[in-house]
């Protein structure tokens, strides 16, 4: 899947820092309050699952792909691509296809009303002339802005051809990334990765730290009853004691008032 990182020359050609790309065009992402969530959600958990040194995991950040023309750029609302110097692209701040040597892998759009249609038409055709090995969309309204909850296509000759999608219980769509090695699932508006080689759901943050506190609380319980235990345990002990020493003191007053008997009867 991946392919040795090309790293970037230290000493370019002076001519080659010339060229101003910006870092980004001070525009919000379109659609932003509706597309964020998802944004942040997709992009982080594919960061967290697939991110080295090697496999860049990014989003709404400009994919320059012809050297000398800062115009010529995209922004993916998602990409993935293997075998690159992670490293040398943060340093640029953006991912340039003739630094990294290739296009990125993977690609995946959320659908909104404002970019829905050039989604489906001259940003694919876009991708595909690029070599962007697979390209996914998702919308989130399951189907208002592409017509369909999920789709992914893969590339062959230069042309898309789209991935086998199913659905089941709670999943309205899914397919598998053959380059991810992960299920994409629409569950109930959400964009969900399955790994189907751990047979588990991917985390988000939330759902991680829901986790965690979940597992500190369960922690806590066990140490809460572990002490209680020990309580009872204490207190049985210290009963067991007390009933042993009245025990003692009566058998004690007893011998006395046997002797006290003999006593005043003269034996």
């Amino acid at each position: 899947m991946a392919t040795t990182p090309t790293v970037l020359t230290p000493n370019r050609p002076a001519e080659a820092d010339e060229v101003f790309y910006p870092e980004t065009d001070g525009m919000p992402l379109p659609d932003g309050l509706k597309q964020e969530p998802h944004f942040t959600e997709i992009v982080s958990t594919l960061r967290h699952h697939l991110g080295s040194p090697t496999t860049l995991v990014s989003g709404d950040t400009f994919v320059y792909y012809v050297e000398g023309d800062p115009g010529r750029r995209l922004s993916p609302d998602c990409y993935v691509a293997f075998g690159v110097d992670v490293e040398a692209m943060m340093r640029l701040n953006s991912y340039r296809v003739w630094e990294a040597g290739k296009a990125p892998d993977f690609v995946l759009e959320i659908g909104s009303q404002s970019t829905a249609s050039n989604d489906m038409g001259p940003k694919r055709e876009l991708y595909a002339s690029l070599g962007v090995r697979e390209y996914w969309r998702f919308d989130p309204t399951g189907g208002y802005h592409y017509g369909e909850p999920l789709v992914g296509e893969y590339l062959v000759e230069g042309e898309y051809c789209r991935f086998d999608m199913s659905a089941g219980p709670g999943v309205a769509s899914r397919g598998r990334s053959l380059l991810l090695g992960l299920d994409l699932c629409w569950t109930e508006g959400r964009l969900r990765f399955y790994d189907p080689a751990a047979g588990r759901w991917l985390e988000n943050h939330t759902e991680t730290a829901e986790r965690a506190d979940s597992a500190e609380t369960r922690a806590e319980a066990a140490e809460y009853l572990a002490a209680a235990e020990q309580t009872r345990a204490n207190v049985a002990e210290t009963r067991a004691k007390a009933a042993e020493t009245r025990a003692e003191a009566a058998e004690a007053r007893m011998a006395e008032m046997e002797a006290e008997l003999r006593r005043l009867r003269g034996e």
